[in-house]
């Protein structure tokens, strides 16, 4: 059996294992050389994944048995316009992902099914969005419609940065728009759930940070600190688009503002996420999670799934990140981290390049700890960076004292 891997980047390597483990011949692509997973697949080509009409024509030539999206939303439109031209089992119908993946799209279903999110409004030009902008109380958020990793987005307090960071928003958008929407005060989680028969049966729960870049994460602790009050809610919310949309079997996750105890959901999606996020949320609950989505997107059964799983512990990825740009000098593990770490996976070493330190991970460390408490006193009260030390880093400052002011929205609610 043939099966057409997307991309090879450190989020896809479970998805790598995997296909490996199910006995899958991998034929990958990705967008250039020298990839995490480039070495474990039998055949890497050099494309564009997001160019749909080469991968499709790629995936007849090659007559795969199937497709497995990567970490990316890309990826995902790739893999379900291919599965639907080809016939290929295991993806939703391709509007259906557009719907799911496009923020302006799924604020759109999201209101039409009473779905909970906040008032979103969406635009395809420039001056219709600064006249909306300039009507509405402040502070508001920008984010182009289509972007990830926090790439375009923006909190508006002032009128006069509208123009701006709304221009900004539109120039990460490949498809051209945009969407404005109240800035919400709350705290920040992760809901990842596994959907089968449109049923969620596992999920998993995180509290997210955002240090160095405010709508980039940079840490999740899981479980998250509110699972058992709005899990059950997000839980009903999920099955309600899963029925309304005929959702396959696999992965739904979403991320939410819990404001005073109500849920808002901010965006959903249907793939693996980043961060190796996957690692520590395999050992909250003991799932494989890339296995049995790989063994959905491929098509096959997944009868023998656990139905029995369940979050216990407390463990969290922090990111190593830069706090300046330029050539990466060394990189140093905290002391007071090492009781904790219980893994690491670096995508950057020493003599690396840094242009944009707020978007470009260094690496990851995976942590445990033995309460929830122990977890924020180490990670977020006593929040350091400057683990990753480059040239034009600024002297006099022990790594421990970098990124001391977070400003993250997070910390005062969870705490």
């Amino acid at each position: 059996m043939k099966a057409l891997l997307l991309c090879a980047s450190h989020n896809d390597l479970g998805l790598i294992r995997s296909l490996r483990k199910i006995g899958y011949e991998i034929i990958c692509t990705g967008n250039r050389r020298g990839l995490a997973g480039e070495k474990y697949v039998d055949e890497y080509i050099q494309m564009d994944y997001s160019d749909q009409e080469r991968v499709l024509a790629l995936a007849r030539e090659r007559e795969v048995d199937a497709i497995v999206q990567c970490c990316n939303d890309y990826g995902v439109y790739t893999a379900a316009y291919v599965a639907e031209k080809l016939g290929l089992p295991g993806y939703d119908p391709y509007e259906t992902i557009l719907t799911l993946h496009n923020k302006d799209r799924f604020k759109a279903f999201a209101k039409e099914h009473g779905i909970l999110t906040c008032n979103t409004q969406c635009f395809g030009n420039m001056e219709e969005a600064l006249k909306q902008a300039e009507a509405m109380d402040l502070p508001i958020i920008v984010k182009p419609s289509d972007a990830s990793a926090g790439n375009g987005i923006h909190k508006i307090e002032k009128r006069e940065e509208a123009r701006a960071y709304i221009q900004d928003a539109f120039e990460y958008s490949r498809n051209g728009r945009i969407v404005i929407e109240p800035f919400l005060e709350g705290s920040q989680h992760g809901f990842c759930t596994f959907l089968k028969d449109k049923k969620v049966i596992v999920y998993c729960s995180n509290d997210e940070y955002s240090m160095i870049n405010p709508y980039r994460v940079e840490i999740d602790t899981y479980p998250a600190s509110d699972h058992e009050d709005v899990h059950k809610i997000l839980i009903s919310q999920i099955e309600k688009m899963a029925d309304i949309l005929n959702l396959k079997d696999g992965i739904f996750h979403l991320q939410y503002i819990n404001v005073n105890g109500k849920p808002y959901i901010l965006e959903v999606m249907r793939r693996i996420l980043g961060n190796m996020y996957s690692v520590p949320s395999t050992l909250l609950n003991g799932f494989d999670w890339d296995y049995w989505e790989t063994r959905c997107r491929c098509g096959l059964s997944i009868d023998q799934i656990p139905l029995s799983c369940r979050e216990e512990g407390f463990y969290a990825y922090k990111t190593l990140v830069a706090t300046k740009n330029g050539t990466i000098k060394k990189i140093e593990l905290l002391p007071e981290y090492e009781k904790y770490v219980i893994g690491k996976h670096m995508i950057r070493k020493p003599g690396d390049r840094i242009d944009n330190y707020k978007s470009q991970p260094v690496g990851f460390l995976f942590m445990m700890f033995s309460s929830k408490e122990e977890m924020l006193r180490v990670l977020i009260k006593n929040y350091a960076n400057g683990m990753v030390v480059t040239d034009e880093t600024f002297a006099g400052k022990g790594a421990a004292d970098y990124g001391k002011n977070t400003g993250n929205q997070n910390i005062n609610a969870l705490l």
